[in-house]
């Protein structure tokens, strides 16, 4: 039985991982790395984590995963001082009333773990499927084959995947009910680190949604950074803005919220995550087509928290595990 899954987020790689030693796996990654939006951009010697900012542990398995000892040096918690800001106003002491985990030393470094071992090809996007008599052969951007497999299973935003599975999924129309908006990332390299009365902040009022200072989360060793997230909202009404028109924008508004002259910028970099944050899931844990052999999965199944990518993934491997079987 060979499996092949597209993506090699933080669903992918919980669905490989889970099926590592039931059956043949091979993963398809468009990118260099993985981990999908639990990412770190490297510049110039600086480090941002750019994506996802933390993840929670409401899952069992989860849980149980991260204080096994393969995993249990990847991952610590972050507890930041912790603000809410709005524009021309004064900063409000929030609180989290769960732990909030990250990678360390990088975001990536849970990612990295989960994908031990497990066979991905990276910088290969695959553009569609076809049947064969064998099971489903793999495209990639130029037509050329990728292998042919019994199942196939997509772990990338709903949207992608129905580009290529389309109407030979059977569950397109549940997929299809997924909404996801987009969100710009601004990462700023700082000459040293600001004297600013928190370490995050959620901003409200402002076409800037969060601020991080990159420093404040464990066993980060690089320059001073700070991490500026838009909102959801304005992302998705500036998506194909000029990008130095976003970053001006993004500036001024954090010129609003933060004295200027606490701030030394050495360097600005952008990022645009075009799905980056669920607006409505799909209310089931995946979707599966028994028939066609083919299957979805990610945090918009459930959710909008990084932890739901992984749970979705468990899910979905654990039932192939009892039908195969």
């Amino acid at each position: 039985m060979r499996i092949a899954v597209i993506g090699a987020g933080l669903s992918g790689l919980s669905v490989a991982h889970s099926l590592r030693n039931f059956t043949e796996v091979q993963m398809f990654e468009k990118s260099r790395g993985v981990g999908g939006r639990l990412a770190t951009r490297r510049a110039a010697g600086y480090e941002f984590d750019h994506g996802a900012q933390f993840f929670t542990c409401r899952s069992k398995y989860l849980e149980s995963l991260l204080k096994n000892k393969n995993f249990v040096d990847a991952v610590t918690t972050w507890e930041p001082k912790l603000v809410t800001l709005e524009p021309r106003s004064g900063s409000f002491k929030r609180s989290w009333f769960e732990p909030h985990y990250v990678g360390i030393p990088s975001m990536t470094a849970f990612p990295k773990r989960l994908a031990r071992d497990l066979d991905i090809s990276f910088s290969t996007s695959v553009q569609d499927i076809t049947r064969c008599k064998a099971g489903w052969r793999l495209n990639d951007e130029s037509g050329n084959p990728l292998g042919v497999f019994d199942w196939v299973v997509s772990a990338i935003p709903a949207p992608q995947a129905d580009v290529i599975f389309g109407t030979l999924f059977a569950e397109r129309n549940s997929m299809k009910m997924a909404r996801l908006s987009p969100c710009f990332a601004l990462m700023i390299a700082l000459s040293d680190r600001p004297k600013l009365n928190f370490d995050a902040a959620v901003v409200r009022k402002s076409p800037i949604s969060w601020l991080a200072l990159n420093c404040s989360k464990p066993a980060r060793n690089s320059p001073s950074a700070l991490v500026v997230h838009s909102s959801n909202d304005w992302a998705y009404e500036h998506i194909d803005d000029k990008p130095l028109d976003i970053e001006n924008h993004l500036l001024t508004a954090l010129h609003q919220l933060v004295d200027i002259n606490l701030l030394e910028v050495k360097q600005t970099y952008l990022q645009r995550w075009r799905y980056a944050k669920v607006e409505r899931d799909i209310e089931k844990e995946f979707l599966i087509d028994e028939e066609n052999q083919l299957a979805a999965v990610g945090d918009w199944c459930i959710g909008n928290r990084a932890e739901d990518a992984f749970v979705s993934g468990r899910a979905l491997a654990e039932y192939l595990c009892r039908i195969l079987n």
